[in-house]
């Protein structure tokens, strides 16, 4: 009977903890949540209106010009086949969040000799601090990417953790695929994975295991390799491969290289450095994970630096953070007193900022229960449009949730964050100005409390269109 009830219970703490996460998302995810059906947010919004695009025979890329990868995409073109709208996105976040709880339970258990429904839920409760904290509404790149760092950390474990002399082939072609994954959606979100494969690398060549090297080497390739054929499939049947491969990396390259600076959220370092804290304090003596955790860290710290730092990018800490988490749990009871005191100390400052950034959070969040203010604005604007002519709109530097509210399709690919991209590509502003004195659209919404900075733009509003309505949010402007 006492087998029994072992064998069964991580099956019900599985289901407790799914439902955990699922109230989670419907709290901090409140730009898909069904409990705020009129919140939308900028990035989740532009990503919910490709899938939405996409049902319609428009094209990533080609339709709507962005440097995230087309596996983001194919995500929310999935959720849009899975149902229309803002609901289809959600049921996919909540199956990623169980495979995301499931792997972190599967982590603690096998290898840091975790048990308990109540430990499992002590344990993920760090996780959905942090994720609160960051995930500004949800559906963002970096909590797609969770699930694609956490099987590639499960797997490494066996070589990392078991001590074992070679590391199965196998895992080396999974972690490929989830690093083209990865590079096909965001690629700086590949940190853990590129510090597994440094790591499991050293140490095969350390110890002279060549042929399995080789066997490792091959098999990632042809991981990466598979993470493509889809996308390379999808884009060659439209004739659109250059255009995607150019985004993607190209662009990418220059979007995420404009500076260097620790921006918004920088603070949530110090909890990147919480799992090298606990393995000091708790004397882990494995060689590799310690290897894993420094590696990982060490390109944490550069790539959170890059480019347009935003909170967000901060999930990523995420899967470094739980070694520390799992750790903790493992050794906690074998603790003298003084030990546990100092480690209670890593413990609050380590997490106060995500546990204040999440109150904080969950107040932004109360308040905006019950306010249509940005949707009812958005509707204004759209129902002064004819149906005949929704073909023919271009939101000028507005909030995509503009086009997701009311249902349009843009009528340029440059149909977000126009100003900063023509900064970046010339190619970019020369092509929006082509467009404005060739083919112009009949409409153009710009944001009320925003002046538009872009001479050309600026200039064609002022001799060739007239202002139709104006409210808080936005300004419709006709073709006269």
């Amino acid at each position: 009977m006492r087998t029994d009830r072992l064998e069964k219970e991580p099956i019900w703490s599985m289901i407790l903890l799914w439902g955990s996460g699922i109230l989670f998302l419907l709290c901090f995810s409140y730009m898909t949540s069904p409990l705020f059906p009129h919140s939308y947010g900028w990035d989740s919004s532009f990503f919910q209106l490709v899938g939405a695009g996409m049902t319609k025979g428009y094209l990533p890329y080609r339709d709507f010009y962005d440097m995230k990868g087309p596996w983001l995409f194919f995500i929310e073109y999935a959720a849009q086949l899975i149902c229309y709208g803002r609901l289809g996105i959600f049921i996919l976040q909540c199956f990623n969040m169980g495979m995301i709880l499931f792997l972190c339970q599967k982590i603690f258990r096998q290898y840091f000799h975790g048990r308990g429904i109540i430990n499992s839920l002590l344990v993920s409760l760090p996780l959905y601090i942090v994720l609160s904290s960051t995930m500004e509404g949800g559906n963002l790149t970096e909590e797609w990417s969770l699930l694609f760092l956490l099987l590639p950390m499960y797997l490494s474990l066996d070589f990392i953790m078991e001590e074992r002399e070679e590391h199965k082939p196998l895992y080396g072609f999974l972690y490929g695929v989830c690093f083209g994954v990865l590079a096909l959606i965001r690629i700086t979100n590949s940190v853990m994975i590129c510090a597994i494969v440094f790591t499991v690398t050293v140490h095969l060549i350390k110890s002279g295991k060549w042929r399995n090297f080789w066997e490792n080497a091959a098999a990632f390739l042809l991981g990466v390799a598979a993470a493509f054929v889809l996308p390379l499939l999808y884009f060659g049947y439209y004739g659109e491969i250059a255009s995607m491969l150019y985004c993607v990396f190209v662009f990418g390259f220059v979007y995420g290289t404009e500076g260097y600076a620790i921006g918004t959220g920088g603070i949530f370092l110090i909890t990147l450095l919480f799992p090298i804290l606990i393995f000091l304090l708790t004397k882990q003596d494995n060689k590799k994970i310690w290897m894993l955790v420094i590696c990982n860290t060490a390109g944490m710290m550069i790539t959170l630096g890059m480019g347009n730092s935003t909170l967000h990018d901060y999930i990523l800490i995420i899967p470094n953070m739980m070694f520390g988490i799992w750790r903790l749990a493992e050794t906690w009871r074998d603790r003298k007193t003084a030990v546990k005191i100092v480690t209670a100390a890593v413990i609050l400052i380590c997490f106060a900022y995500p546990g204040y950034k999440m109150i904080r959070a969950g107040a932004s969040i109360l308040g905006q229960i019950g306010d249509d203010t940005a949707y009812q604005s958005a509707m204004e604007i759209a129902d002064c449009i004819p149906e005949e002519e929704r073909n023919s709109v271009w939101a000028y530097e507005v909030p995509m949730r503009w086009y997701a509210i009311a249902d349009i399709m843009p009528y340029c690919k440059y149909c977000g964050w126009q100003e900063h991209y023509m900064e970046l590509s010339p190619q970019i502003a020369s092509e929006v100005k082509e467009m404005l004195e060739t083919n112009p659209p009949v409409w153009i919404v710009t944001r009320a409390d925003k002046e538009i900075a872009n001479s050309i733009v600026k200039t064609k509003l002022q001799e060739s269109y007239e202002l139709l309505i104006e409210n808080s949010d936005c300004s419709l402007y006709r073709l006269k």
